[in-house]
Parts: C-alpha cells; structure tokens; sequence
C-alpha cells in the first residue's frame, strides 16, 4: 500500500472517529425514526416553580410529536411538536413540557371559554403492561396528572374569581345558602374542579379506560405554568414514590412508559378534544446531572481543537504531488 493510500486511510479513520465522538457527547441522532426516551439524571435545588429559569436548558429533553385524538368522538386536536424534559433530586421526579400556543387561555368563567392544559400520563402501579395511551384499559390503569391554565390563575390569585370579576358591570347579590352543601354538591363531593381554594394547578387522576377517570386528591402532585413568547412551560412533580392504589411508582435506576396530552382553549379543545403523544420511555438514572447538557460548548471546542490537529498532522505527511 502507498503512503498516500495509508494516510488516507487514517485521515478518514480520524475524521470519522472525531464526528462520532462529538456526536455521542453532544447527543444528536442521525436517525429520526429512533425510538425517543427521556432520561432524568440526578440533580439539587430544581427550580419546580420557575419553568423559564436557564437551568431546564440543561437538563436532557426529548421532542416528541402530537397528533390529532381520533380513538374516540369528538377526537379533535392538532398535530405540533412538544419538548419535555425529566430530571429527579433523589426524593422527587421533575417533569417539564414545553409547546407552541399563541394566545394563553386562562378563563373558564363563560360557557364558550375553554382552557389550556396539559396532562402527562404513566401506567399505574399494578400495571404489568403497557396500556392504552388514552385512558388505558381495565387491565392496565393508568395515573395522570392534569394541569390547566386556569387553574394556574386561581393558585397565583391565592383565591378563585367571582362573579364580579367575570362581569364587571353585573349586580351581584349575595348567596344565601353558601355553607349549605346541598346547594354546592361538586364542593361537598370533593369534585376538584369545584374547589374554590386550590393548592395546586395539577389534579391527580387514575383511569381504567373511557368513562372511568377519577381524581385521587393527592397534595403532592404539584404543577406550575407560565407563558411567554407563545410558547407554554408547564413543570410537574411529586415524590418518586407515592404508595397509593393506582398512582405510579419510581424509583432511581429504573424506568416507565410516559404518555402525554395537550388542549388549546382558544381552539375549543376539552375533555376528549385534545393532542396526544403516545407512550415514550422515561428512564430514571441514578447518575448526576452535568450543567451545560452534560457536556459544555468549552468541551466540545476542546474536542474539535483535538481533532483539528490530529487531521492537519496526518495531512501535512501527506507526499506532495510533483
């Protein structure tokens, strides 16, 4: 073999190894029809309730592809992409959803407003298969957790909006049957969607298929949103272990199916009429979340700077054509 052949050879061995190097640390996939994963990485001081704050920019995400409910009437929904992200701090799992949405719908005081939201879905804790990703099904439950804009509002406001705030300019008596539960059922059955004091913009949910979803107060789920620039960023959390019938378990070292879910009020978009990802893995990993994506633009340009010589030494041997 000539010098020239062997050098090239090495040239291109280099070149080759150098792109895959910076491939793998950097974490880019050349194929898109890859199977997508969300992995959450060990870290401390999680910023649940600031959604915008630089440190989620760091944190492992996963582009995942919604498409329009047609599993059953009145399907709805839009095809768009969603962002998430995952990361736990040993006690409890962090999950951030981002998606584009022009206007934020925040009301719900009219019959005609409808609200944002989103919802993110995991088998349930005595699930030994994968279930359906719209409610699942009577042999695999599935737990839910579901934020919505307006919600979002009342927990900000500390208080839930009257009347009077609806209509401004409307006559508001006073109620006389306010402590009466009679005349408040939703309240006295501890329907959540009748609290008049939230604790917290996310509701816990379990399903065994269509028709049977049902909240599972649990104070530990918590969700917060916020929107700018037209885009929603909702975080959600709760302990990675939650002992409760039909809530999902996790663990560090492990790994689940998670589904998602997301409506546009300003579309009209509720309970069935939605956008839905089917279920994706979340991996759970006990290693430690390394800023700057587990990597940083500083050790990326110290890799290409390596490479960089090495290809320019193997080049410059190269036999110089007469």
């Amino acid at each position: 073999m000539t010098p020239w052949r062997r050098r090239s050879g090495a040239l291109t061995l280099a070149l080759a190894s150098g792109v895959a190097l910076v491939l793998t640390l950097t974490g880019t996939r050349l194929a898109a029809s890859q199977e997508a994963m969300l992995t959450a990485r060990q870290a401390e001081d999680v910023p649940a309730r600031a959604p915008w704050d630089a440190f989620w920019d760091d944190v492992p995400s996963a582009d995942l592809p919604l498409s329009a409910q047609t599993v059953t009437p009145p399907n709805g929904g839009r095809g768009l992409t969603m962002t998430a992200h995952a990361v736990h701090d040993g006690a409890a799992v962090y999950v951030l959803v981002e998606w584009s949405d022009p206007t934020p719908d925040r009301s719900v005081g009219r019959t005609e407003d409808f609200s944002d939201a989103v919802a993110v879905q995991f088998p349930s804790s005595a699930t030994t298969q994968v279930p359906a990703f719209c409610m699942g099904d009577p042999t695999a439950g599935v737990n839910i957790w579901h934020w919505r804009a307006a919600w979002q509002r009342d927990v900000a406001r500390a208080t839930a909006p009257t009347v009077a705030d609806r209509y401004p300019g409307a006559a508001v008596d006073e109620y006389p049957f306010a402590d009466d539960p009679a005349f408040a059922p939703g309240s006295a059955l501890g329907n959540p969607v009748s609290d008049p004091a939230r604790s917290s913009a996310a509701d816990n949910l379990v399903a065994n298929g269509f028709g049977s979803l049902t909240p599972d107060p649990f104070a530990e789920v918590q969700g917060w949103g916020e929107w700018r620039d037209g885009r929603w960023r909702v975080v959600f959390s709760r302990p990675l272990e939650a002992s409760r019938d039909g809530n999902v378990e996790l663990h560090a070292d492990t790994w689940t199916d998670v589904a998602f879910a997301v409506w546009d009020g300003a579309a009209d978009e509720r309970d069935g009429m939605k956008s839905v990802a089917t279920f994706v893995t979340l991996d759970i990993e006990p290693d430690p979340l390394v800023e700057d994506g587990g990597f940083g633009e500083w050790g990326l340009l110290a890799v290409l700077g390596v490479w960089i010589l090495v290809a320019g030494y193997i080049v410059s041997g190269l036999p110089r054509a007469r």
